[in-house]
């Protein structure tokens, strides 16, 4: 892996190691509950975060997929192992795409987006940023369920 996309994904790694210390102890029924009916649970975040990662490093690739990233937040149930799970292969997904980039691909287009379109190593970084703006909604949504 080029150093820049090595530093990217440790970034990456990183976020996903604060995510993982924060999810700890949880039960899956923690994972479901919403601590006020107009909040997100921790597993659509969860799902949400995973699924975005998971269409972000696949255009990264040359993908198109067709992955609907917001419907964890209008589901009405989640399949909490099936998240975790989905959150567990997310980094490895990662690392398998980004492993064989070349600093020419990363000046490459890779998606248009809210922002406007972004290269891949722009997309890359807006996968991080991505991932680390949910990963702030996590202690809320614990503290409120503490009361």
């Amino acid at each position: 892996m080029i150093k820049e996309v090595a530093d990217l994904f440790q970034l990456l790694k990183n976020v996903h190691a604060t995510v993982d210390k924060m999810l700890e102890g949880l039960s899956d029924e923690d994972w479901v509950k919403k601590p006020r009916p107009d909040f997100n649970n921790i597993a659509s975040i969860i799902e949400h975060t995973a699924l975005v990662e998971r269409r972000f490093f696949a255009q990264v690739k040359g993908e198109t997929p067709d992955i609907d990233a917001g419907a964890p937040f209008k589901a009405t149930s989640w399949d909490v192992p099936k998240i975790k799970a989905l959150w567990a292969e997310s980094l490895e997904y990662a690392r398998s795409v980004l492993e064989g980039l070349t600093e020419a691909d990363l000046d490459q287009f890779g998606a248009k987006l809210g922002v406007g379109e972004v290269n891949k190593r722009q997309l890359i970084a807006y996968a991080i940023a991505h991932t680390t703006h949910h990963r702030g909604q996590i202690p809320l949504v614990k503290k409120l369920l503490a009361g």
